[in-house]
């Protein structure tokens, strides 16, 4: 039996089904072994993330539609930064993400022209007019439930964690920033409180402190499940 097969058993045994090269892949995806500095960088973001939009929701009654705000803010981030990232750093791999964020980006300005115009002329108020109205109401939606800076906090960090995904990039080649763990695992969690979301309603008057708590599980969780992935290779590769 070859020691890769040892491995892999040793590690199914830990983890399931993942196998010595999955979690390799996996890993590299998700930017390689976080460092002790990484970690509680990370750990920081989600705290002062979860701890600012609690505030939102006690003090600006923040409903469940202000809470998906942040990783908004988080994705934005990465689409204005990316174009200005290839600029610099011309590694191949780069070239498709920033393709998708300048299309992406196109779209949204032409769905906003669009909406703007139409709602101009139901209005009968100049385009200017319009778009100044609307986005006026968008930040007081924002600013009245104090999520302002739950939304600055996501994206200043995912700004911070650029340089590092650069230097991941050229250490394990792309994605740049493919679906990750902690995308993963939102989805999973949230889809496990969507199955419980009729029995919990009935007991909990508040839906946005539900889905706070599991946004801010599913975070944690693949924090988690990084750090573990990396200390069981790590305990092969020692083997």
């Amino acid at each position: 039996m070859s020691s890769e097969r040892r491995s892999g058993d040793a590690y199914r045994k830990l983890v399931g089904n993942l196998s010595v090269a999955d979690a390799r892949h996996l890993l590299a995806c998700e930017g390689g072994q976080l460092t002790l500095p990484q970690l509680a960088f990370q750990l920081a973001t989600v705290a002062a993330v979860a701890a600012t939009t609690a505030w939102a929701i006690s003090t600006g009654r923040a409903t469940a539609w202000h809470l998906g705000l942040p990783m908004v803010a988080q994705y934005v981030a990465l689409l204005l930064a990316l174009p200005i990232v290839y600029l610099f750093a011309r590694h191949p791999g780069l070239r498709k993400d920033v393709t998708g964020s300048l299309r992406l980006g196109a779209g949204c300005i032409v769905v906003a022209a669009v909406a703007t115009v139409v709602r101009s002329r139901l209005s009968d108020l100049p385009w200017r007019q319009q778009l100044a109205s609307d986005a006026h109401a968008a930040w007081q939606w924002i600013a009245d439930a104090h999520m302002q800076w739950p939304i600055l906090i996501a994206f200043v960090c995912e700004l911070a964690a650029i340089p590092g995904r650069v230097r991941n990039l050229y250490k394990y080649g792309p994605p740049f920033s493919g679906v990750s763990l902690g995308c993963a695992m939102r989805f999973v969690v949230l889809m496990f409180g969507c199955a419980l979301l009729p029995w919990i309603i009935q007991s909990s008057p508040n839906v946005a402190w539900l889905l706070w708590g599991m946004i801010l599980l599913a975070e944690v969780l693949a924090l988690w499940m990084h750090y573990d992935i990396q200390t069981k290779l790590g305990e092969i590769d020692g083997g």
